[in-house]
């Protein structure tokens, strides 16, 4: 099966009782493993799969493309999972969050944790990613398992969304952020990655240049900025920090 991209949803995945999971990661063929985990669970079903984690956090704005649980690699290029799941935790706990690496989790869980994720798997263990991802869909955790004894690697506990959203830590540049719309979010990043004027991003978004200024300006307001450089600095401090 190939990868369901946002353009590719249906209107009836949340009908039934279906849970639905949406995916972020860079690598298009762990996107489509995922997707096989994902599709052997009874109950639930991709809603999307990207490969860009800032696409990820437009569609987790949205009421009608928010998953109820989301899967999301730990190392991309243009974002972090651990800021991507920080920004949305800022902005929301009905989200829950399952971080996935193929590095040793040890050296990932606390920062996911912190960053208000509930659990944290690693990506080459389809069971275990199916037991963690019931279990956060549920309003639970999956409980961290260190691979060593001793020292800090035994004392990361993750929480719930609704916990974690209400204690996370997060700058003012990303609190900024994850209060953006998709598409407002979809202006800034082209804006920023681009440098192209409003007429060009117009293009590349299929809609009309005054929309594009529309939305701009309220994203310029939203994120307290009043020209490009600085929308450039918020924006890249709110994606590395």
């Amino acid at each position: 099966m190939g990868i369901q991209s946002a353009s590719a949803r249906t209107g009836d995945i949340h009908a039934g009782g279906i849970r639905t999971v949406g995916i972020v990661d860079n690598d298009p063929f762990t996107l489509s493993a995922l997707r096989d985990v994902i599709g052997s669970m009874l109950g639930y079903r991709t809603l999307w799969a990207e490969r860009s984690a800032v696409t990820a956090l437009g569609l987790c704005a949205e009421d009608a493309d928010a998953p109820d649980v989301l899967l999301t690699d730990v190392m991309m290029p243009d974002m972090s999972g651990i800021t991507l799941c920080r920004l949305i935790r800022a902005r929301t706990a009905s989200v829950p969050v399952l971080a996935i690496t193929s590095y040793n989790l040890d050296v990932h869980a606390r920062r996911a944790a912190e960053a208000g994720a509930q659990g944290i798997v690693n990506k080459d263990d389809p069971a275990v990613i199916a037991a963690a991802v019931a279990a956060v869909a549920s309003g639970t955790v999956w409980p961290y398992r260190p691979s060593r004894d001793g020292g800090d690697h035994a004392a990361v506990t993750f929480s719930t969304a609704a916990v974690a959203h209400r204690q996370v830590s997060a700058s003012r540049a990303q609190r900024a952020i994850a209060a953006l719309s998709r598409r407002e979010l979809d202006v800034v990043r082209l804006t920023c990655e681009t440098l192209a004027p409003f007429s060009d991003i117009a293009v590349r978004l299929g809609c009309g240049e005054s929309t594009v200024k529309t939305l701009a300006q309220r994203a310029y307001r939203k994120l307290g900025v009043t020209n490009r450089r600085e929308l450039m600095a918020l924006w890249t401090e709110g994606l590395l920090s």
